[in-house]
């Protein structure tokens, strides 16, 4: 929203400077603080010879006031500028309500694709909070793309395959009852899982303490077994893949209706297991090019040399690993979607992984190999799937739904004028999660604590819900109706400046974090938002004032809205029009 005033001040500076416009424009930028300009040029960045000190009060003596920026003044090496802020605020608030949910969008990506692969669940096991961060921030990622006018594909890539199925397997028919699998497949499969992985652990300690005659006399593990279920679903077997099938079909449907209650979309499911004839090439690909070594029947990449250890890519029973499928997967996916870019949304744990794969497709020689990149984000600690300690995502999101729903049944007045209160404390509760697990830097490590996560104090998800409800309740009862030609210049407080100020940021928040690819940017930004809002919620009201004061700040609150929706929406929530 700057641009216009950015360009006019780089303009004549230019011509007073003889610096080109070019190197001029980038040097000014928006004011920490207003009180002193608008808009501040940063003399040195001009790369002009002598103190800038003296250029900057040089430059300011010698500017002409315009219509566009009215003054300018020397600040040692810097120089504030004044603009008129009535042209400021009707084209930001007229572009607010020109473009509404598009507000702040660009071409940048038009006629480019980006594949956002993430959540990426393992079939037959919970979707817990450590599986949602991946999903929020991928959806997060996806969405920006696309608000940048890229051809985004949303991408599930699901981990269906491997020896943990042979295991479950086993445990299923140990520990598995039909009833059981078609109630709650996830659960079900879940509770299996445990067992059989506790009973796998209790054999191999029994068989660690037995002397070496004992333990040879023991014949196959439950291991030993697993490892030759997968082999036989590698090779084929017809009744291990039925059961298999039968798994991954049953999880998905859980899976779908989880993601329909988060609002996550995915273009493509795709997983481990449908990863074709890509897998062989890969491995005839590393033959060709010498990567491919051999250690006791098993087949390694030795990345050493780039600091990222051997690479195992077969197994020396012939089975298949992670890196092969993901290389295999690497190829098709280019095969299919010529992407310009694809987007891997997976843990810090997987870092290794990424860099393992990432390397090994530059040194086969891929003309795509730079177009891969690895976003990653901390860990949630105090979970373990084998132990059986993990929090359900269905179990979080029922408590911190109930919890909201017990805060709005506080208000009965209000509880009554609600439609639908049960979806609104269920967007509520996940509001609470979503906000709290984006308001910092995704890399950051947190442990999961049920009072952090239900907390609804301070700079919370149902705060900014609040405040997006509470400027639809103002539109709502307001004796005057929106118009994008009120008059704007009425707007003239120190509190509304600033709110126009937040306003038009919007774009340049958008702009950042697509460079940035961090949810906390947008998090950050409408918490200031709404602070600015709250701010001036007592002293610049709507009602009871003349029709022409009502209508610009009804503009203004009305615009606030709208990029609090929008960004909220970019978060993956859905805006609450009352609470």
């Amino acid at each position: 929203m700057y641009d216009t005033f950015k360009t006019a001040i780089a303009t004549q500076v230019s011509a007073l400077s003889g610096v080109s416009a070019e190197i001029v424009e980038p040097a000014v930028g928006v004011s920490n603080n207003t009180a002193n300009g608008d808009l501040t040029l940063t003399v040195p960045r001009l790369r002009m010879k002598g103190n800038p000190a003296q250029i900057a009060k040089t430059l300011a003596e010698q500017w002409k006031a315009d219509d566009m920026v009215t003054g300018a003044e020397a600040a040692g090496p810097y120089i504030n500028f004044r603009i008129n802020r009535t042209v400021l605020t009707r084209s930001v608030l007229q572009a607010v309500h020109a473009t509404g949910p598009k507000y702040g969008w660009t071409n940048e990506g038009a006629g480019k694709r980006v594949i956002v692969e993430f959540s990426s669940p393992n079939i037959a096991k919970p979707f817990h909070v450590g599986h949602l961060r991946s999903t929020i921030i991928g959806n997060f990622i996806y969405k920006l793309h696309k608000a940048h006018g890229w051809d985004a594909i949303s991408m599930n890539y699901l981990g269906d395959w491997g020896t943990q199925y042979g295991l479950l397997a086993l445990g299923f028919e140990r520990f598995g009852t039909e009833e059981e699998l078609v109630a709650d497949p996830i659960k079900h499969l879940f509770d299996v899982y445990v067992k059989v992985s506790a009973a796998a652990t209790e054999e191999a300690e029994r068989i660690k303490a037995m002397d070496a005659e004992a333990a040879a006399a023991v014949g196959p593990t439950i291991q030993d077994q697993a490892r030759a279920y997968f082999k036989s679903m590698e090779d084929g077997d017809e009744s291990a893949l039925a059961l298999w099938q039968r798994f991954r079909t049953l999880s998905i449907e859980k899976y779908k209706q989880i993601y329909a209650r988060l609002g996550v979309h995915f273009d493509v499911y795709s997983g481990e297991s449908q990863v074709g004839e890509g897998m062989s090439r890969a491995i005839q690909m590393l033959t060709d090019t010498g990567l491919l070594i051999e250690d006791k029947g098993a087949k390694l990449v030795d990345l050493t040399e780039h600091k990222l250890d051997k690479a195992l890519v077969q197994k020396s029973d012939g089975t298949t690993l992670y890196l092969t499928r993901d290389i295999g997967a690497a190829i098709e996916r280019y095969e299919k979607y010529n992407f310009d870019k694809i987007i891997y949304v997976v843990s810090s744990q997987q870092d290794h992984h990424l860099k393992q794969l990432f390397k090994t497709v530059e040194l086969l020689g891929l003309p795509y190999a730079d177009r891969f990149e690895h976003i990653n984000y901390g860990l949630v600690n105090g979970m373990s799937t084998r132990r059986g300690t993990v929090v359900f995502l269905d179990d979080m999101l029922h408590e911190s739904k109930e919890k909201m729903h017990d805060v709005m049944r506080a208000n009965e007045a209000k509880y009554n004028d609600v439609v639908n209160p049960e979806h609104i404390a269920d967007v509520l509760g996940m509001s609470a999660i979503v906000i709290q697990d984006m308001a910092a830097r995704r890399i950051k490590n947190y442990t999961f604590d049920w009072g952090r996560i239900l907390n609804f104090e301070g700079d919370t998800g149902p705060y900014l819900q609040y405040a997006h409800a509470r400027l639809c309740s103002l539109e709502r009862k307001a004796h005057v109706k929106v118009n994008p030609d009120a008059d704007v210049s009425l707007l003239t407080e120190e509190v509304t400046c600033d709110i126009i100020n937040q306003i038009s940021l919007y774009p340049d928040i958008l702009a950042a974090s697509i460079k940035s690819l961090e949810p906390c940017t947008v998090v950050q930004y409408i918490l200031k938002l709404s602070h600015s809002i709250s701010s001036a919620w007592e002293t610049i009201k709507v009602r009871g004032e003349a029709d022409d004061v009502a209508e610009a700040r009804l503009l203004m609150y009305w615009s606030a809205r709208t990029v609090i929706g929008n960004a909220l929406t970019l978060l993956g929530l859905e805006p609450v029009e009352a609470m």
